[in-house]
């Protein structure tokens, strides 16, 4: 299958081809919106059903590859063997991204502070060396000229610089992980409620925060705006309660993700409360997987017991038997300790959430949680 023409004016103006995964090719725009967050125009996009051990792609796919004009990139929205990244390179002397590459390349562009453009380095180192093993193995058979530039005997140093490299990374994102330690403890001396906000990229989480706390920290459509977590404090009913964005999740996100970025991620393990934000305009399956990939993000990085609020967003773009169809399917497939539907843009039933915060705080959430399910499902 190939679909042509996703013309858009981007920081990059390299034109790329796209294969996607059949697995994916039910959430083809959510694939396809991490594509289109970095190049301005995808040419191609053809959809592989069995991938070719060699290339990944199969022999057809790659011979009408090698008649388009002007690419500059494949992109391959699946986790890549070395040897088919080489192979691929090999036939086409274009560079390929697979699905982590491409990832990686997102946070590179959304990184601001000094420890995401860390944990994003680690990340990429860990995903070369297998790529550069295996391009010493081609270059001694003979097997490949030119690629990565190290040249033939270059590559065993590349690969000794690239563990000296990452020593150095992990011990600087080490300094700055104890000096994260040390605030979370300054402020759970203040004897406050602390709370996480998470959830997939583009759910809401950041107009959440700014709606709760009154910043204006930068919000957009295209995945990863936030990758350094934010937090700010609020006073609600004579409770101070912080609240930290989190960087979003996304569907089967790799797991050097989950273990370069666990320094910013392990603020939702330290957490009281944790807020799920979930775009409930979107179909109910949809939903469901997100919740329980979320689930098992937070046991990869240690969460247990901790209490959990799902926060249904963008209410407001729903009719009523949509969210009671979605609340009801919640309740029977997965252990949520509360749902609460809002609306970050509006404003709507977010002061039931804080409501809901302040009494679990103050230790009488029982009393309160009819009531406030009642009120935040009115109308």
């Amino acid at each position: 299958m190939v679909r042509k023409g996703f013309d858009r004016e981007m920081h990059s103006n390299s034109r790329v081809v796209v294969i996607l995964p059949y697995k994916y090719l039910n959430y083809m725009d959510e694939e396809l919106s991490l594509v289109k967050t970095l190049y301005r125009e995808i040419a191609e996009i053809y959809t592989i059903r069995r991938p070719n051990p060699k290339y990944y792609v199969t022999i057809p796919v790659l011979d009408e590859i090698k008649l388009l004009d002007g690419i500059d990139k494949l992109v391959i929205m699946d986790r890549l063997k070395p040897r088919q990244i080489i192979n691929l390179y090999r036939e086409l002397g274009i560079e390929v991204l697979d699905r982590i590459l491409l990832i990686l390349e997102i946070f590179a562009e959304h990184a601001g502070s000094r420890e995401a453009k860390l944990q994003i380095e680690l990340a990429r180192l860990k995903h070369q060396y297998p790529l550069v093993k295996e391009a010493i193995r081609a270059m001694k058979l003979g097997e490949l000229h030119g690629f990565l530039g190290a040249g033939r005997y270059g590559y065993e140093k590349y690969y000794l610089m690239l563990k000296e490299r990452e020593a150095r990374v992990r011990r600087e994102i080490e300094k700055l992980r104890k000096i994260r330690s040390v605030r979370r403890q300054r402020r759970r001396r203040e004897e406050a409620i602390h709370v996480s906000i998470v959830g997939y990229t583009c759910a809401g989480k950041t107009t959440l925060f700014n709606k709760i706390t009154g910043l204006g920290k930068p919000v957009g459509p295209e995945p990863f705006t936030t990758l350094q977590p934010k937090t700010s404090a609020i006073m609600y009913k004579g409770t101070k309660i912080y609240f930290t964005d989190t960087v979003g999740f996304i569907r089967d996100l790799p797991p050097e993700i989950v273990e370069a970025f666990y320094a910013t991620l392990e603020e939702i393990k330290y957490s009281d409360i944790i807020i799920d934000v979930v775009d409930a305009s979107k179909p109910v399956q949809d939903v469901l997987i997100e919740l329980s990939e979320a689930l098992n993000i937070f046991s990869e990085i240690g969460v247990h017991g901790k209490r959990i609020i799902v926060a249904l967003n963008k209410i407001d773009l729903i009719g009523g038997d949509h969210l009671n169809t979605v609340i009801n399917k919640i309740n029977e497939s997965i252990n949520i300790n509360e749902i609460i539907p809002i609306s970050a843009t509006s404003g709507l039933n977010i002061d039931k959430l804080l409501d809901y915060i302040a009494a679990v705080h103050k230790g009488g959430k029982e009393n309160i949680r009819s009531k406030i399910w009642a009120q935040a499902t009115e109308g």
